[in-house]
């Protein structure tokens, strides 16, 4: 069940609400136990009425820090506390208010660290000053513990509760006047905690067994015996702290990493989609903010990338996108293929619209197809008109083969759509083909603000031209020379009577293509 479902049941709402408060309590009775078991080992011959003078003020001054520092939390807390109310109720809180309870979830470690430390001096000097033996150090050490355990536990709560609900986007970096605490802040005061303070409490020991020792209280052989099971009760509370410690340390650095491998997964087959939840705010949580960003902006490459495949063909946005084309142009071997509509233009003006559209897009998408698979590229459509190259933008051998190849199947697909519109009763649609090959200028050619994929040149011209003759000489395929003489071998072509055209001062000759059945 999603938290925010659960936040609607009073009685998980009552524990997302308390869980510091109860969390900071236990740290401190751990603290205050943990401090009774080291005042128990240096108590020595304390009076009876002193020992329970010091029992009945550990007892008071408990009982008034979990008063004050319950109530210190809960007014910290107001803002957290209404925004759940209003999740629970299904009410839409205030903006202000939704950014004042994230601000002081960030913080709120912070703030139980400086009310912590603030109760554990003021307690140790108090028992000092009372005349309790060891008072201070053992307090001050036994709070740095516990300060220690109550920052772990609040970030603990933030990451696994409050910090979902409250930051659904994982945007915590943008939350200003929050105060972030680095990893090796983090490790330090761990190394701090489970190390450094069980050393010197083990060292204060032995150097009150040697002041034993020293004052003759009592013999050799005791008083070894006190040390060492003094020692190994101490050590062995010392290494339950280490190992709750290291199990909140732990779970605090496992979520979030766990959390950004398995988005790198997706992103490394190319799934852009997922999108790491971030818990902290600290280098971790950063760096799954930045994978975040990181997929926001591939995702949108993809979306530009599959949309500009929409309006360019894929191979020519892949060599653009990759930069292998030239934009200041270059010379290439090429052959292009026109193909045009025959008397289309009246069939416009006595054919529904619908109809018109589905009859052009059938024939661009039957045409097309057959220009993609023999590794042709579609430059534009112009109106009724098509222009396609073969060979550019990347070179390849045979490319005057596949343009013809091309010209033959698209003449088997016309039938059959025609066969189609004819079941649909609509007429029977014509087309004309010309193509040639040779020398063409391909560059990314417009203005500043808005340029296309061009060929131009001679070649380019002529095509267009010998497409133009197919109404001439009533035939729905012609070549040129160039054409005709690379490849008459391969294909059946009959010559037609040399005709002008224009742009050209001698009369060109052109050849028509006749069926061949393994290309229909």
């Amino acid at each position: 069940m999603s938290q925010e479902r659960l936040i609607k049941n009073k009685y998980y709402r009552f524990y997302v609400a308390n869980e510091v408060i109860i969390g900071n309590a236990v740290a401190l009775l751990i603290g205050d136990w943990m401090t009774n078991v080291f005042f128990d080992h240096r108590a020595g011959n304390i009076p009876d009425r002193l020992l329970e003078a010091f029992w009945y003020l550990d007892v008071f001054y408990g009982l008034a820090c979990a008063v004050v520092m319950s109530t210190l939390i809960i007014l910290y807390e107001r803002p957290i506390r209404n925004v759940l109310k209003a999740m629970g109720d299904g009410r839409k809180q205030d903006d202000r208010v939704i950014a004042k309870a994230r601000r002081r979830i960030l913080n709120e470690p912070y703030f139980i660290v400086v009310m912590d430390a603030v109760a554990w001096s003021l307690g140790s000097f108090l028992f000092w000053a009372a005349g309790s033996p060891g008072g201070l150090t053992i307090g001050i050490g036994s709070g740095l513990i516990t300060v220690t355990l109550a920052f772990f536990w609040v970030e603990h709560v933030s990451q696994h509760t409050r910090v979902p609900l409250f930051f659904p986007k994982g945007d915590l970096s943008t939350v200003r006047g929050v105060k972030s605490t680095s990893l090796r802040i983090r490790f330090t005061a761990l190394i701090f905690a489970v190390s450094l303070v069980p050393l010197a409490f083990i060292h204060l020991t032995i150097q009150r067994f040697r002041h034993l020792q020293m004052m003759d209280e009592i013999s050799l052989t005791l008083l070894i015996r006190q040390m060492e099971e003094t020692i190994a009760r101490e050590s062995a509370l010392f290494m339950v702290v280490a190992v709750v410690l290291s199990i909140l340390v732990l779970h605090h650095l496992k979520r979030p990493v766990e959390e950004i491998i398995r988005v790198m997964g997706h992103v490394k087959r190319g799934d852009f989609s997922q999108k790491a939840s971030v818990y902290t705010n600290d280098e971790i949580g950063f760096a799954g903010e930045m994978l975040n960003a990181m997929n926001r902006g591939l995702m949108e490459r993809e979306l530009i990338k599959d949309t500009f495949g929409k309006y360019v063909d894929r191979r020519i946005r892949d060599e653009i996108l990759t930069g292998r084309i030239p934009l200041d142009g270059q010379r290439m071997e090429a052959t292009i293929l026109f193909a045009d509509l025959r008397n289309f233009t009246p069939l416009v003006a006595v054919t529904p619209a619908k109809e018109l559209i589905y009859m052009l897009n059938s024939y661009f998408n039957e045409i097309s197809r057959e220009i993609d698979r023999n590794g042709g590229l579609i430059l534009q459509f112009i109106g009724d008109e098509v222009e396609a190259v073969f060979g550019a933008p990347v070179a390849r051998e045979g490319h005057e083969a596949a343009a013809v190849e091309t010209a033959l199947k698209m003449r088997g697909r016309l039938d059959m759509l025609n066969k189609r519109f004819r079941d649909r009763d609509l007429p029977p649609i014509a087309h004309g083909v010309g193509i040639h090959t040779g020398p063409v200028l391909a560059a990314n050619i417009g203005s500043a603000y808005r340029s296309t994929y061009s060929l131009i040149g001679d070649t380019v011209n002529m095509a267009s031209r010998i497409q133009g003759l197919t109404k001439d000489f009533k035939t729905d395929i012609l070549v040129s020379q160039a054409i005709q003489q690379r490849l008459k071998d391969r294909f059946d072509f009959s010559p037609l009577p040399e005709t002008r055209v224009k742009g050209k001062l001698e009369p060109i000759r052109v050849y028509s293509l006749s069926d061949m059945p393994e290309f229909i």
